[in-house]
């Protein structure tokens, strides 16, 4: 059977790249993960303290219980431009900050102890999105999600992809794609349950395995609860591939629903429902990026419960899997995309970007949360040919979801399913007569620079317009909380813009050459610390439910 077991304990950290164990024993430090290697001050600091290279280290004892079996390591993620060894030897470099990766220790491990040594350089690579130019926020370095020490079987399922392709009839179905690794998989048997929330059967199916993929599908489902942002209902599929060698099972969760765009709006499960939420960055103060399961959770509750948010964009990288897991427990739609901001690099660069795009629809797929996959580079230019293969890959990975392509520039071209746009044009205009009237959002066509309306939402405002600290006057706050009121209003009296997104959730620390100068953008409706600005208020307001706990 497979085992998963945490490998966070027992790590040591040192600046620069050290090779040492007994040198990392004498001079490191003993850390736990997740980890951040440079604890930050609230502000006024230098965010090139963690832009340099790091090492990690750990010994792995050889289990004779490893023998004949399929020995991985699991990170979850590694900010950012990471190199592992064992031994000595160099197994796997790996470049993307935000998605998992697996170094395979199978017939590697010597007996007795086994140096593992983790180098990363945390410095902005402009060779890795979303590194380049400028970022308006801090990337952090560290191993600041969880690693897992993976043993299964010679031969294992890799990924299981469902789909409910029926899911508004009356008898509904699941369609499963198992993909395999290790050795060749021929004459094995896959077997499938399927359970509700309760852990009750409803159905099992069994197949013969053809080579390294395996499809297969349970039919005549009823009584079947759809997931709804008000009744997020989930069910557990366990797939079972069992060799001469032994058995591997993998649960995954998913929900029975439909999402849809369209030029009057957006419908889930074929209901209309006008999207209203904000931005999320998965920064904290002091920590950065390396915050644990409980922490991840609790800013979903926020969002869903205090905010009275519907929907979240995981601005601009895939977010821990702890948050997408809570999205989906309590009901929060998710708008996911890609990692960048503005800059579009080299040739290398793009394939680096594209490889992103496989990375987190292949992790997040089976999340009934998600709607929408961004594809496109946040705020970045025009680019035909890099953005026509993001789509494309997308849709081929999966067709269940539209796609979209946030940009803050008119007569962009839309190769995506929905234009998705940031819109800041709060502010004054004169009118005729000398008087002013005060325009809340750009209009679709002048935007897109097409006749004809298209599926749009806004997936930025305010924010950067109008910074607001928490400890303002009252005037001011005043005014930050008037202008996000208006744009809800104005998105929600717009029956062709599906819903919007505000800029942001939180205050986030930043680069020098953003902000207020204190290394922060104040630009959240909640400071750093998620004590709410009266921003807040605003979308609380919103909502029906009283539990926020201000």
């Amino acid at each position: 059977m497979r085992k998963l077991d945490k490998f966070n304990t027992g790590w040591f950290f040192t600046e620069g790249f050290e090779e040492s164990y007994a040198r990392a024993l004498q001079d490191g430090e003993a850390v736990m993960l997740p980890h951040t290697a440079v604890e930050l001050p609230f502000n006024y600091f230098d965010e090139n303290s963690y832009q340099k290279p790091f090492t990690y280290q750990k010994v792995i004892a050889n289990d004779p219980a490893f023998q004949g079996k399929a020995i991985t390591l699991v990170f979850d993620a590694v900010m950012a431009d990471t190199v592992v060894y064992l031994n000595g030897e160099k197994l796997l470099a790996h470049k993307d900050g935000y998605t998992p990766f697996e170094v395979d220790l199978s017939g590697r491990l010597k007996d007795g102890d086994n140096l593992l040594t983790v180098k990363i350089d945390g410095s902005e690579n402009p060779d890795i999105p979303p590194f380049g130019y400028m970022i308006d926020y801090l990337t952090f370095a560290g191993i600041y999600r969880d690693v897992w020490l993976k043993v299964t079987t010679p031969t294992a399922i890799e990924n299981v992809k469902v789909e409910t392709p029926d899911a508004l009839a009356p008898q509904k179905s699941v369609r499963a794609d198992v993909s395999l690794k290790g050795l060749a998989a021929d004459g094995a048997t896959l077997k499938a349950t399927l359970y509700d929330a309760d852990g009750h059967s409803l159905a099992t199916t069994e197949i013969t395995v053809t080579g390294m993929n395996a499809m297969f599908e349970m039919g005549g489902l009823e009584n079947i609860r759809l997931w709804d942002i008000d009744d997020p209902a989930l069910y557990t599929l366990a797939v079972t591939l069992e060799t001469e060698a032994g058995s591997d099972t993998v649960t995954t969760r998913f929900g029975f629903r439909t999402v849809a765009f369209a030029t009057d709006g957006f419908r889930l499960n074929g209901r209309p429902l006008k999207l209203r939420g904000l931005n999320r960055h998965q920064s904290w103060p002091h920590l950065g990026y390396a915050m644990g399961k409980r922490g991840q959770e609790k800013d979903a509750d926020i969002l869903k419960f205090d905010l009275a948010c519907n929907v979240v964009r995981t601005s601009h990288y895939p977010q821990s899997k702890y948050f997408l897991n809570r999205c989906d427990e309590i009901g929060l739609l998710v708008f996911e995309e890609i990692p960048g901001w503005q800059h579009i690099g080299d040739k290398g660069w793009k394939q680096e970007s594209i490889a992103n795009v496989e990375r987190m629809i292949r992790r997040d797929w089976n999340h009934p949360s998600i709607f929408i996959w961004g594809v496109r580079i946040n705020e970045s230019a025009d680019d035909h040919d890099f953005y026509a293969e993001t789509n494309r890959l997308a849709h081929e990975l999966d067709s269940t979801r539209p796609t979209g392509g946030v940009r803050c520039i008119e007569d962009s071209e839309m190769l995506e399913d929905v234009y998705t746009m940031n819109d800041f044009v709060l502010g004054m205009e004169e009118m005729p007569g000398s008087n002013q009237s005060r325009i809340h959002r750009r209009e679709q066509k002048k935007v897109t620079g097409l006749s004809h309306d298209v599926p749009y939402m806004i997936t930025e405002y305010c924010g950067h317009m109008y910074p607001t600290k928490r400890f303002d006057q009252e005037q001011r706050q005043a005014e930050h909380v008037t202008r996000h009121l208006q744009m809800l209003n104005a998105i929600a009296g717009d029956p062709t813009i599906a819903g919007g997104t505000g800029w942001c959730m939180f205050d986030y620390n930043t680069h020098q050459d953003f902000g207020s100068g204190d290394r922060i953008c104040y630009h959240g409706v909640l400071d750093m610390y998620r004590e709410p600005k009266l921003a807040a208020f605003a979308y609380a307001s919103q909502g029906s439910r009283k539990t926020a706990w201000w």
